[in-house]
This record gives C-alpha cells, structure tokens and sequence, in this order.
C-alpha cells in the first residue's frame, strides 16, 4: 500500500480479486480521470509522468500519448531550469512529504500560466519512497485580476497625490500673484508715471497676471470639489442678467477672438442659485466657444418653464469629435491638442460639477449641424428647499 506522511495518496493500480476495493478503486481512478480544473498526475521517483488526467491535458496542452514518460521539468520555465528548481522541489516533497509553490509555466504551446503547484511523496509500507503526486491549478486569472487591482490602487494613489500637490501648490501661488496684480493694477492707476510703451508691457503683464489667478483659482476649485468641500451661496437673482454680465465682461475677449456673442432670453428667469459659481460655468463654456470657435458667432439662449431654466451656449467651431464628448467633462482632459490650444483641461470638469452641485445637469447635445451646442439645465429652486 502507498501512502502520504501528509495526506492521502493517490490509489496506484494493485491486483485484488476482491470486486469491491477493485470497484472502488477504478471509481476513484475515473473521479480523478475526469477532474478538468485541476492538472492531478502521478510521477515515479525520478519525476517521469505516469498517468495524466482531463485536467491536465486542458491546462498543459499535452494529450496522455504525448506526455506520459516524459519528465515533468518539460513544464518549467527556462529560468526555473537554469536553477534547477524541478529537482529541489522533487527533493524537498521527498524530504518533508509534501512542498507547495506557485510559479509560470510553460505550455504545450510555449504560453505561460502562472500555476499553484502541490507535490506530495507517495511511499510503501516500508517508507521508501516510490512516486509522487502532483497537483497543478491554473491560477493566471486570478493573479491578473490582483495585478490590476493593484494597478488601480496605484492608480489612485497618484491621483491623490497630484490632488494634494495641486491644492497646496494653488494655495501657495494664490497669495503672491494677488500681490503682483494689486502692484501692476497700481502702476495703471497712476498713467501720467508711464510712457505709452512701458504703459503696454505692464497692460500685457497684467492681462498675463489675471489668466494665472484664474489658473489657480481653477486649481483650488478642483481642490474643493475632490475633497467635497465645494459650498454654495444661494440668492435669488435674474440668470438672463447674469449672462448678459458675463458677456459684456467678454465683449473685448469676443472681438480679439473675432467673433460675435448673442444673448437670446424669454425674459426675467429668476430661480436661487450661487451666482458667483453660475457665472463661473457661463465664463468657462464662453472661454471655450471663443477659444476653439475664433471667427464664428456664438450664441446663448435661455428659457424656463415653473420649474426650472435651460440655458444653452452654441458655436459653429469645429465642433467635438464624438469619440470625445463624455472625456472632455474629465478633469484634465482636452478635445484638441495641448500644441494647438493652451488650458489644463479643467474648464468642462468643474462646469460640470458646479452643475450638479445646484442639482442641474449638463449636456453636450449631439448630434448638432455644426460647431458645438451646451445645454445646462437648473431647477429654479433647490430640492431640498422645494421638499421643506
């Protein structure tokens, strides 16, 4: 009889002229036979393979006739070869009666799989050792699904990073720059002190000035809304003189860019909202339309029904490959190369966001005959106000 120091052995055939061990026997052999999710065969002392089963043709690639006496090192890497590793693991199972190890593979094909492997000595009544068992399982699924679990979590890792780097690096900028506007906007209060010339460079550093406190304060926004501490100041006020603000604080924007800016209005749109945050969302998608839609008019329209306004910002630009219109609302995502047009590709993200904050939404329509169309849509009231 063959038996395990550790666990039960695999039956080798004996002649037995009693029908029920032979039966059971032969119940046993076809049970392990026909196993397909684990390779289970039995080697003889010097590691040849002696039997093969269904699972282990489905996960080596080797049908019996082609594998039973060969050695069992045809399955191990080159590497694995090199350091001899099938004959320290014969060695040890005979050592200690059992060795388990997880490694690559090799196929039939030369594919690799990455493999839970369990050799088991098999010895007589005497203790000598006469064969081994072998148990191999296919675990190549599962270490992928661990490698990218593992990925993501770096993944997100560095994003966290990035957030926190951005934060403190827009805090820290904040400060200074104010201070160079206020002393830029200091020296423009005072003319009869510059000369034409040296009057347009500080013109020119000043304009430079407000593009990089409005980077930060784009960067500070990201902040807040990362960290979920982005609040809103609600108060009642008219959105169709709101935009109309806004577009009149762009008119000298709009005629660099050469293009014309449109307000369309039903009338008074009163509804409670953060103003300031509003306002935010118009100037980003008007940035946009005047930035990627130079030379062609653009168009606002807003009208509203009892519950809430829609509010729509149109360009007849090139308009917006359809492979990118849900990636542009990502934060630091563009639809047009960075060479060709500057920003960090934060406009739409934070538009987006500030958005859904008032519980609205936002969408790129599509299709569209030309250019690019925006509709943004805002309850006139909060949910939470309307519930109480």
């Amino acid at each position: 009889m063959i038996s395990s120091p550790s666990e039960p052995a695999i039956p080798r055939p004996e002649s037995s002229d009693a029908a029920g061990p032979r039966s059971m026997e032969e119940r046993f052999r076809a049970l392990v036979s026909s196993v397909k999710d684990y390779a289970i065969f039995m080697l003889d002392p010097t590691g040849r393979i002696e039997t093969w089963n269904a699972g282990a043709e489905r996960t080596k690639g080797y049908t019996a006739d082609e594998i039973i006496g060969q050695h069992m090192s045809r399955f191990y890497t080159p590497e694995d070869l090199a350091r001899g590793l099938p004959a320290k693991l014969l060695d040890q199972a005979a050592r200690d009666g059992r060795v388990e190890s997880e490694g690559w593979r090799v196929r039939k094909d030369g594919t690799r799989f990455w493999a839970d492997v369990v050799i088991t000595a098999l010895v007589d009544d005497r203790g000598q050792l006469v064969g081994y068992a072998k148990v191999t399982r296919d675990l190549t699924d599962r270490l992928r699904a661990q490698e990218e679990q593992l990925r993501l979590a770096h993944a997100e890792e560095a994003v966290r990073l990035r957030d926190e780097f951005l934060s403190i690096a827009a805090h820290e900028l904040r400060t200074p720059l104010s201070a160079v506007q206020l002393q830029l906007q200091g020296l423009l209060e005072r003319p009869e002190r510059l000369d034409p010339r040296t009057r347009a460079k500080v013109e020119r550093a000043c304009r430079s000035g407000e593009r990089l406190v409005s980077l930060v304060d784009t960067l500070l926004d990201v902040s807040r809304i990362t960290t979920g501490s982005l609040n809103l100041t609600l108060s009642r006020f008219d959105l169709t003189v709101a935009v109309q603000e806004v577009v009149e604080r762009f008119h000298e924007h709009a005629a660099h860019a050469g293009s014309t800016v449109t307000v369309r209005s039903e009338g008074v749109l009163e509804g409670r909202w953060d103003r300031l945050r509003i306002e935010q969302v118009v100037t980003n998608l008007l940035t946009n339309a005047l930035k990627y839609a130079a030379g062609t008019p653009v168009e606002i329209t807003l009208a509203g029904t009892e519950h809430d306004v829609l509010l729509t910002i149109a360009d007849t630009g090139p308009g917006i490959p359809e492979s990118e219109r849900e990636r542009v609302f990502l934060r630091f995502e563009r639809a047009a190369p960075m060479r060709n047009f500057g920003g960090l590709g934060l406009g739409l993200y934070v538009a987006r966001q500030i958005v859904e904050a008032h519980a609205g939404e936002i969408h790129l329509v599509h299709p569209w005959a030309k250019g690019a169309r925006f509709d943004i849509r805002l309850p006139r009231t909060p949910p939470a106000e309307r519930a109480g």
